[in-house]
């Protein structure tokens, strides 16, 4: 509130407190999604819709999710231990090595946790896009946040190590993580505005 130091600062400073580290990917630092819109050429500002609702978990971005969520919690009978709204978690092992699958050690991390293999490609990380609409409108069981990297590590948005993660079912061969109109199919300026919008 003083502007002393940066959210980002404040965020780590957070996870810190709450036990979190980057020694333990169960326990992994946890960023929020800032953005909501991954589909404009330039990023407007001044528009509301332009950010993700924060006020609000990613299981209730959307009235019609949200709905979704409330009726399966009031749908399991009262006396299981499983009654819970979401049945996944906002931060796993698995969600932070997909995010950094191209990126050793997490290469070798996201394939063990796979049983010794990459997963199937259309399940892979390979467009920020596709992800925040899976994790905050299409898919029941994705509520996951991000990860501090993508507010400072562009390299992790790109295949460098040029590993073969396999073909998508409408052919397309991964790669690079696809990025936003507004990015430029830069990672650099993806890391840059990312950041910008965070403070």
């Amino acid at each position: 509130q003083k502007r002393e130091i940066s959210n980002f600062d404040y965020l780590m400073y957070l996870n810190t407190l709450a036990g979190r580290s980057y020694n333990d990917y169960m326990q992994y630092p946890v960023f929020p999604w800032v953005l909501a819109d991954y589909v404009s050429k330039t990023l407007n500002l001044t528009n509301p819709h332009t950010f993700r609702d924060l006020s609000k978990p990613m299981g209730a971005q959307t009235v019609e999710r949200k709905r979704k969520f409330i009726q399966r919690y009031n749908e399991v009978e009262k006396n299981l231990s499983a009654q819970c709204h979401y049945c996944t978690h906002y931060s796993s092992a698995i969600i932070v090595a997909s995010y950094l699958v191209r990126l050793q050690p997490f290469t070798q991390t996201f394939c063990s946790l796979q049983g010794g293999n990459f997963d199937v490609a259309d399940r892979m990380f390979h467009s920020v896009k596709s992800t925040w609409e899976s994790a905050s409108r299409d898919n029941m069981s994705d509520v996951r946040e991000l990860i501090p990297e993508f507010f400072y590590l562009p390299e992790f948005l790109t295949n460098a190590n040029h590993f073969e993660l396999g073909c998508m079912q409408d052919g397309t061969v991964l790669g690079d993580v696809k990025l936003p109109p507004w990015a430029d199919g830069d990672p650099h300026k993806f890391i840059l505005l990312h950041r910008q919008v965070s403070e």
